[in-house]
């Protein structure tokens, strides 16, 4: 089910330009680590019933919230051959929040495979953006994979959050305790399938030809 974003001509001239510019990465797309941030609602997620699933099992189902409750922020990244460890985000998110999330979560695992065999993808959020934190990568050398405005759908790390969704709130699923969100959310992230994660990295190179060939808004999960 496609996912309608409300994008500007620049946004789409921003797409299109980014598209045309990455065409040619291929199966560079298995160098880039791709992160997001996500909130994660006690009483179940915020009203997004559109979700991917595996075709191999039958579909599942959970009910969106209908009021407020708590919450938890997590920040998490993953590449073709791993993902990172989870991270737990405490309060308002800020620049040197972030600076402090990269150092204990992003870079252990990054050494791993050693700094420039890899880019590291984010959005364009105002903490990813900011001088500090644009300094604070450039002298850590790591390079940043340039990405379009208002994309969430060509980042899959996307289809991610809707495959962990389904588990954790499958059944119509809530929680009373935020111990026991996060259990669920730790449970999701590490028990995802490897092949699931390099099949939705590999899918960028058609996701990339689609935003060229047909000039698509948005695309389909």
């Amino acid at each position: 089910m496609a996912l309608r974003l409300p994008l500007s001509k620049l946004h789409i001239s921003k797409r299109l330009q980014w598209a045309r510019n990455d065409i040619s990465y291929d199966d560079k797309w298995i160098a880039v680590l791709f992160s997001d941030e996500r909130k994660w609602n006690l009483d179940g997620p915020d009203g997004n019933i559109k979700y991917w699933h595996d075709l191999r099992k039958e579909p599942g189902s959970f009910f969106s919230r209908q009021s407020g409750g708590g919450s938890v922020k997590v920040w998490a990244a993953f590449g073709f051959n791993d993902k990172v460890g989870l991270a737990f985000l405490d309060g308002r998110q800020n620049s040197p929040k972030y600076i402090e999330t990269l150092e204990n979560n992003l870079f252990p695992f990054a050494e791993n495979i050693g700094v420039g065999n890899w880019e590291y993808q984010h959005d364009n959020a105002p903490i990813h953006t900011s001088n500090a934190t644009k300094n604070y990568l450039n002298s850590t050398s790591v390079t940043v994979l340039q990405w379009p405005p208002i994309s969430p759908e060509l980042n899959p790390i996307e289809n991610v959050w809707c495959i962990m969704s389904r588990k954790v709130y499958e059944n119509g699923g809530q929680f009373y305790l935020v111990n026991a969100l996060k259990t669920a959310i730790e449970s999701a992230w590490y028990n995802l399938e490897p092949e699931i994660l390099q099949t939705l990295i590999m899918s960028l190179k058609k996701n990339v030809y689609d935003v060229i060939l047909n000039n698509r808004k948005t695309l389909n999960y």
